[in-house]
């Protein structure tokens, strides 16, 4: 029942339908005749509220300045405000506004002289104080025009400027969901060729662990095609699928990898954006020199407190170092972004190189559900 009003409210605010677009126009309007209706003369004729020939004349006088005032309000909105006010053109538009401050004072004038105005209880305009007079001519012809046209140039702009900022979110997340894409077709062809070489080269020695890499790679591939597609997906599966490739990897290295993990992580119901952990592993072991015969060290450690999850991974050994890793892979730069993206304020991702060690630090501040 909530979402279902809400959604009318969104439509009624910011659809282009015709009908939304007219009822949203027709209630501002009513409202803004009823205020003047209601509350334009109170100063100067509260002893005539008892009268019913007041609000008569109210109502006469109501619909024959209101016209102006929304002839004014859409010049401004349609006219002024995309022309001059967007584009700070603000000599033209002073210019063009004073002309028009001349043109609706003297529409007043005329239509207060060659109406039969009358004021409050049956008193003829032109029989009343020069104060009276030049009060009702101001307002009907600049304060009120001008002061509805402010009104209607905010909301525009308001408008304009939520609408502007929905758009950039839904860009925002299509650059990622590109960028998730883009990680998945890196990830395969180097990580699938050393996997599928492996485990070739252990079913043709007839190696008992053959079918549970099989079992690792299929679920491993299964996740990064068909289920990181979510904005959110549990923290506990990030890191079984982070446990699946440091396996395959490890059967690959053989007995040239040493790894050390402390894991004390429990990950209950915390949820983390997809595919953000294992491109930093990825990383790691695509920096070692598979050429080199020495042994290759790598340490992983997790942790969770406080709803900060940390990954911090270093491999100590022969590495293939490339500078500054931010300027020279893109793929590291598409994870910082990425990260940035979805976790402003909340992250801390550092990587430190050299020619023997390779350290990356991340930490995230996690969800305890998916919005």
């Amino acid at each position: 029942m909530y979402e279902t009003s809400a959604l009318t409210s969104q439509e009624f605010i910011f659809s282009n339908d015709i009908s939304h677009r007219l009822t949203r126009h027709g209630v501002f309007w009513l409202i803004f005749a009823l205020q003047l209706f209601l509350f334009r003369y109170y100063v100067f004729d509260l002893k005539y509220l008892s009268y019913s020939s007041t609000y008569i004349i109210r109502l006469q006088n109501t619909l024959l300045f209101l016209p102006a005032s929304i002839f004014y309000a859409y010049f401004s909105i349609y006219y002024l405000l995309p022309r001059y006010i967007l584009k700070e053109r603000y000599a033209s538009l002073i210019i063009i506004v004073f002309v028009f401050i001349i043109l609706l004072l003297l529409l007043s004038y005329l239509l207060s002289t060659s109406f039969n105005i009358r004021l409050a209880w049956d008193i003829p305009l032109n029989r009343s104080s020069i104060t009276r007079q030049l009060d009702f001519a101001v307002n009907n012809g600049l304060i009120f025009p001008l002061t509805v046209s402010g009104f209607g140039i905010g909301i525009k702009m308001s408008k304009n400027f939520y609408l502007q900022q929905k758009q950039n979110e839904e860009l925002a997340r299509q650059k990622t969901t590109a960028e998730v894409l883009l990680m998945k077709s890196q990830i395969h062809p180097r990580f699938l060729f050393h996997s599928l070489n492996s485990i070739y080269n252990d079913m043709r020695k007839g190696s008992e662990k053959s079918p549970g890499m099989l079992l690792n790679l299929s679920d491993l591939l299964s996740y990064i095609l068909y289920e990181s597609d979510e904005k959110l997906v549990p923290l506990e599966k990030e890191l079984t699928l982070l446990q699946n490739y440091i396996d395959l990897e490890k059967v690959s290295w053989g007995d040239r990898l040493v790894i050390n993990m402390e894991n004390s992580v429990e990950a209950g119901e915390k949820f983390i954006a997809p595919l953000l952990l294992l491109p930093v592993v990825e990383y790691i072991f695509e920096k070692a020199d598979r050429d080199k015969q020495r042994e290759i060290s790598l340490t992983i450690n997790m942790q969770l407190e406080e709803g900060t999850f940390s990954l911090s991974v270093s491999m100590n050994g022969n590495t293939q170092s490339a500078g500054n890793v931010f300027e020279n892979s893109s793929q590291m730069l598409q994870l910082r972004k990425r990260i940035q993206v979805l976790y402003p304020d909340k992250h801390h991702f550092a990587v430190a190189e050299s020619k023997d060690v390779i350290t990356i630090f991340l930490s995230l501040l996690l969800d305890n559900s998916i919005k």
